[in-house]
């Protein structure tokens, strides 16, 4: 199957393949195959890397994992007594590092595992009509376990595991009386589906919805890192993919706390599709934390997998109050102005351009000011009437500038200054900007059930500038925004009522330690909201799959290798914790990208670009008991 759609999607010859079955697949095997590859593979390939077969664990005898437990593959022949490494599966720290080692010579690597990643049943124990791609753990000490290995600590290609570090992968029968992943059959299905525009993440998602309403399976894929599935980045919309179809309601595994909202609308994602507008829509009728139920505008409209984006957003807080003004209202920008004002009034179709703001007549009213200007730049600075004016002085000739300011008349920040020398493209860019804060105050008014407290202890330490600390725990060497390294004090730890509100220099870190001293397990996430309009998703890191966000109960662990977040912005910055008990919530429905103006996106720099983290997909049964809780803090960047 794999190697069918790779020939026929990916145009894969003969002379690209290098297949081992069987007898050929022993540890010795494998690793020369990896050896080989890595000695093939030229600049920029794209590499599809493939296994199915039995899964396991052992022990973790060089403390890299969280677990203690070491994932491998049993190669052929492993356990039955062979001489050497033959008798020993492959760690998954040897997998990482031949992986490290194609990752020095392309970043177009997908690497796909088909196999159980826990081990309680063998492959030739039936479990009803499925059979389990599982070996009882090795107790024996790997002969190499307690090497040191390459550690893959940035993001590269994708990495698709088939089941979660303690689930089993599940085998089917055929009607030859053979047995296929179960997993391997969806993805190959979808991949064979697949548009050029759609992205690796798509197809997952689409894989992942089959794979988890299945009855009577428990088996929940894993996903990490981003490609598109064709040569060039092109920005695409967050897709949700559609998990059940039952009494005429379409169930979808994302809530509240993903930001759904009740009366909102989806449609159906054909990115090719002629006329988008046409295809299946469901309106959300339900929403609960991390489930929410549409109902569709037309019968047998929707399937399991498919893939559905928001089209529009009902807010669920009340309207944002704007006060619009210009300098020239009756003259220059007397047409611009009434231009401005109807976009915010419905359109034909009663849909409006921005949902959740409403124009008021009284400033004293206002929540936001809009002020169209004409300023003058002189010797790189703007020029004022008067140098104590909060506002430059506008000129008829020069072009227009929407700024968006605060009730004092203070620009909110110093990209929201729009141009509207071009109308279409100003209308566009206000709307974006705006949508961008009503996102914000949404994610910011999220708080806990009446009742719940943040059950994970969240500890944060400071690390300022401070070439004298070179010795001691309390320095850290840092890389800087530059790429160049300094070394910093690590201050600290500060609860989370003692960072709220305190005062940092830009240039300053934050780093943090999860505690999570309950005795229930618990999913943990850190959000940036930063004074740039920017959501970041800090931990889980880009490069991390979905299950590093699950803390052990009784688990500690400290992020100061894992997670530094630069303050590198002057103004307004919010950490946002949410913890969930059972299901992982989907954060690149939270994320976005920094204000624009202009038509230009703000500058991220390569150290903040790294905090972008897109995570696929939901993990995870619904339940109904299912916690969870937020709390944030807001800290001042001078």
């Amino acid at each position: 199957m794999t190697e069918g759609v790779l020939r026929k999607r990916f145009g894969f010859q003969d002379d690209d393949f290098i297949i081992i079955k069987d007898a050929q697949a022993t540890h010795t095997g494998i690793e020369k195959a990896f050896k080989a590859l890595i000695e093939r593979v030229q600049p920029d390939d794209f590499v599809y890397i493939y296994y199915s077969g039995h899964g396991s664990q052992t022990a973790d005898l060089n403390s890299d994992e969280p677990s203690d437990k070491d994932q491998t593959w049993v190669s052929y022949g492993a356990r039955t007594g062979r001489d050497g490494i033959d008798d020993y599966d492959v760690l998954d720290d040897e997998i990482n590092a031949w992986l490290a080692k194609l990752y020095d010579k392309t970043k177009q690597v997908v690497f796909v595992s088909d196999s159980c990643h826990s081990a309680t049943v063998s492959r030739a124990v039936e479990r009803g009509e499925v059979l389990i791609r599982a070996v009882k753990d090795d107790k024996r000490p790997h002969i190499l376990g307690k090497l040191t290995y390459t550690r893959l600590t940035t993001p590269h290609g994708i990495r698709v595991g088939a089941a979660r570090d303690h689930e089993s992968a599940i085998e089917k029968p055929r009607e030859d009386d053979q047995y296929y992943g179960l997993f391997t059959w969806h993805w190959v299905h979808n991949l064979q589906q697949a548009q050029t525009v759609d992205t690796w993440d798509d197809v997952f998602k689409r894989t992942y919805a089959q794979l988890t309403t299945k009855r009577g399976i428990v088996q929940q894929p894993q996903m990490e890192g981003r490609l598109v599935l064709e040569d060039d980045f092109t920005p695409l919309p967050t897709t949700i993919p559609v998990y059940r179809i039952h009494e005429e309601k379409v169930k979808i595994l994302v809530g509240s706390i993903a930001g759904v909202t009740k009366g909102s609308v989806y449609r159906l994602y054909k990115p090719q599709h002629p006329n988008p507008q046409k295809l299946p829509s469901l309106t959300i009728e339900m929403v609960t934390p991390f489930v929410s139920y549409g109902k569709p505008n037309s019968e047998d409209a929707f399937q399991t997998g498919d893939l559905v984006i928001e089209e529009s957003h009902v807010y669920s807080l009340s309207p944002i109050k704007v006060y619009l003004e210009a300098d020239f209202p009756d003259g220059k920008d007397k047409a611009l102005l009434q231009a401005i004002q109807s976009a915010f009034q419905p359109k034909p179709d009663g849909t409006l351009s921005f949902p959740a703001y409403m124009l008021t007549d009284e400033p004293s009213h206002a929540d936001l000011r809009l002020y169209l200007l004409r300023p003058l730049l002189e010797d790189g600075q703007l020029v004022r009437e008067k140098p104590e004016d909060a506002l430059p002085k506008s000129f008829p000739e020069q072009p227009p500038e929407l700024w968006i300011l605060t009730p004092e008349q203070l620009l909110l920040y110093k990209n929201l200054r729009i141009s509207f020398d071009n109308l279409t493209k100003g209308i566009k860019l206000l709307q974006d900007n705006l949508n961008k804060l009503a996102r914000i105050r949404e994610l910011k008014a999220l708080q806990s059930p009446r009742g719940s407290t943040l059950p994970v202890t969240v500890q944060t330490f400071i690390l300022s500038p401070d070439n004298s600390c070179q010795k001691g725990d309390n320095c850290v060497w840092t890389p800087e925004s530059d790429g160049s390294w300094r070394w910093h004090r690590k201050n600290g730890p500060y609860s989370l009522p003692e960072m709220n509100g305190r005062k940092l220099n830009k240039g300053d870190f934050l780093t943090f330690t999860l505690d999570n001293k309950s005795e229930q397990d618990y999913y943990c996430y850190l959000i940036n909201i930063t004074p740039s309009g920017a959501i970041y998703s800090i931990f889980p890191g880009v490069w991390e799959g979905m299950e590093s966000a699950h803390l052990n109960a009784g688990q500690k662990r400290e992020l100061v290798e894992e997670v530094v977040l630069p303050m590198i912005e002057v103004g307004e910055d919010t950490i946002k914790v949410i913890t969930t008990s059972k299901s992982p919530i989907d954060v690149s429905l939270l994320v976005q990208s920094p204000f624009v103006h202009g038509g230009l996106k703000g500058n991220l720099n390569p150290l903040e670009q790294l905090l972008v983290n897109v995570v696929y997909g939901q993990r995870g049964s619904v339940s109904t008991e299912d916690k969870w809780a937020t709390e944030q803090v807001t800290v001042e960047v001078e």
